[in-house]
């Protein structure tokens, strides 16, 4: 970095310290948050120099998780319920940066040519997957978007060259067959965070195949794989995470977990430990070159890990169990993984005893959505709601200091 640091005040004595801007820099990578480094750059000319500088680095902070966004199905299509951002309320350590971007993303998309037939279908690093609200997952590839909400960008993605499904899967497949499902994701991003990944996940009975657009190339590419036990319909009530530049895919129903590793375009079966039924798991980073199990069950979340090679398959190595955590409240709350993005899980703590039959647009008692960093197993109660939302998005992004993400 260039040059001198701290400036002197005008009427300040000679003594004050004059720190390099190496110095001023290691002093704010320690600081918490990226908010926090845009209140420190608003002192002095100085700090803000090497705030920028910082800017462009800013994947070596934790980005902050502001809140979620609930998942938008083909049967929120009729409904047209408002779009809201479920935004971090005190105590967490994320709650000002939340009521801030609240305020500043338009989630009504109104920068987006005819912005109410846009439903919501991932989101991740800053961005949302939109697709037409009228399309379901087995009407084929339908026009897809991607957007930044807090800039107002957005960039239409090229449509699947129609000689590429070629063999794919049969022709004559009528839609709304059970066996069958495709649906679009965002791809797990790389080292270079201003280019993305869209991927169309497709099976049908025992084989997938997965159509990835890569922003940086503007082309899309196929894989297939013939080693998958589970059909469409299971595809569409799985769950899916992301560890080590891979997309997962789990269900509850088996212990193997489908993997992507969309810069390799390779699939993988990776095989979790048997657990007991309604016992709830997500796929997460544990670490540098090691892969965890989350597990929820009897009030306890469970972490099992195992070491990971970067050749897009894991060890032959057992599953070890490292460590229990207890749940808050959970003798009076029943908790289950709701979404994941940008390291973290999004958890929901439901009343026990309450029904839980009612639909998203009904009120039910206070439940309670927290958060889970990967990285530290620090649980934070994200903000209290009287919806009970079983997916959601979700949404990490730097308020002040972000660049345009599309």
């Amino acid at each position: 970095m260039p040059s001198p640091g701290v400036p002197r005040d005008a009427g300040s004595s000679a003594s004050l310290l004059i720190f390099p801007d190496e110095i001023l820099g290691e002093i704010f990578l320690r600081l918490d948050s990226a908010d926090d480094l845009a209140r420190a750059s608003a002192a002095c000319t100085a700090f803000l120099r090497v705030a920028r500088f910082l800017r462009l680095r800013r994947h070596l902070y934790r980005r902050p998780v502001v809140g979620f966004l609930r998942s938008e199905g083909p049967s929120l299509a009729i409904r047209r319920q408002p779009r809201l951002l479920h935004h971090a309320e005190p105590p967490h350590r994320d709650a000002s940066a939340g009521r801030g971007l609240a305020q500043l993303v338009d989630l009504t998309f109104s920068f987006i040519p005819d912005p109410n037939s846009w439903r919501i279908c991932d989101a991740g690093d800053g961005r949302l997957l939109l697709a037409p609200r009228a399309a379901v997952t087995t009407a084929g590839f339908v026009d897809l978007v991607v957007c930044d909400p807090l800039h107002r960008r957005y960039v239409r993605i090229p449509p699947v060259p129609d000689d590429l499904p070629t063999g794919t899967f049969p022709d004559d497949i009528p839609t709304g067959n059970f066996r069958w499902g495709r649906f679009p994701l965002l791809a797990p991003t790389g080292e270079e965070e201003s280019s993305f990944g869209v991927v169309w996940m497709v099976k049908l009975d025992g084989k997938a195949a997965a159509f990835v657009f890569s922003s940086a190339t503007g082309k899309w590419r196929r894989v297939t794989f013939g080693g998958w036990r589970g059909n469409g319909a299971i595809m569409l009530t799985s769950c899916r995470y992301y560890a080590h530049k891979s997309l997962c895919q789990t269900s509850g129903l088996f212990t193997d977990v489908l993997m992507l590793d969309t810069r390799r375009m390779e699939f993988s079966m990776l095989r979790i430990p048997r657990v007991r039924l309604g016992q709830l798991h997500a796929i997460v980073e544990a670490g540098e070159g090691r892969l965890g199990l989350l597990t929820i069950g009897d009030g306890m979340l469970d972490l099992y890990c195992k070491a990971w090679q970067d050749n897009g398959a894991g060890s032959a190595e057992e599953w070890q169990h490292e460590k229990t955590i207890p749940l808050p409240g959970a003798d009076s709350l029943s908790y289950a993984f709701s979404g994941v993005g940008s390291g973290y899980l999004l958890l929901r703590g439901f009343p026990r005893g309450s029904s839980m039959l009612a639909s998203s647009s009904q009120e039910v008692p206070k439940v309670q959505y927290c958060t889970l960093e990967v990285k530290t197993l620090l649980m934070e109660r994200l903000c209290v709601s009287n919806k009970c939302i079983d997916f959601a998005y979700l949404y990490a992004n730097f308020p002040l200091l972000s660049l345009p993400t599309v």
